[in-house]
């Protein structure tokens, strides 16, 4: 466990918050451009890009709850929720792409979803590898104790 004085607390707190507010505006509008390449396309993987980016907003939506106050029941019933947003999309998908692949249906192309999943892998690993950013979070959570924190940094990494 990382230890850290008080004002070294609140600045990665302060990060912590940062960086997933700014994922969860990226998911947010990732949604809508996501919704309307996969309803163009008709294209099941989109859709799953899509329900992945709401799981993700619902992710961070956790984290930043649990950094706003710990508990442990909080950190349990964090990951619990993470957990089964997961589970869920797992399902979905395997249900929605075995009755695509029975039915022998083909999706149309889609330039925006192409363009879309391009940047967000750019942006993501970018942000993964750039100096003080994951690290960081990952960081304040353990200075936290927020392992929703963490995982979710290690889910985005």
């Amino acid at each position: 466990m990382t230890v850290v004085d008080a004002a070294a607390r609140r600045a990665l707190l302060r990060r912590g918050f940062a960086l997933e507010y700014t994922t969860l505006g990226w998911n947010v509008v990732g949604i809508v451009v996501l919704a309307i390449a996969a309803i163009a396309a008709r294209s099941v993987a989109l859709a799953g890009f899509g329900l992945d980016s709401l799981i993700e907003i619902g992710a961070s939506t956790v984290v930043i709850w649990e950094l706003s106050g710990t508990c442990p029941e909080r950190q349990r019933r964090g990951l619990r929720l993470i957990g089964y947003a997961f589970a869920a999309l797992a399902s979905y998908l395997l249900v929605q792409s075995t009755v695509v692949l029975a039915a022998g249906y083909h999706p149309r192309h889609s330039v925006l979803g192409i363009i879309w999943t391009s940047v967000t892998a750019a942006v993501m690993f970018t942000l993964a590898a750039a100096p003080g950013t994951c690290w960081s979070f990952t960081r304040a959570g353990k200075s936290t104790r927020s392992s929703p924190a963490v995982t979710d940094t290690g889910h985005t990494a």
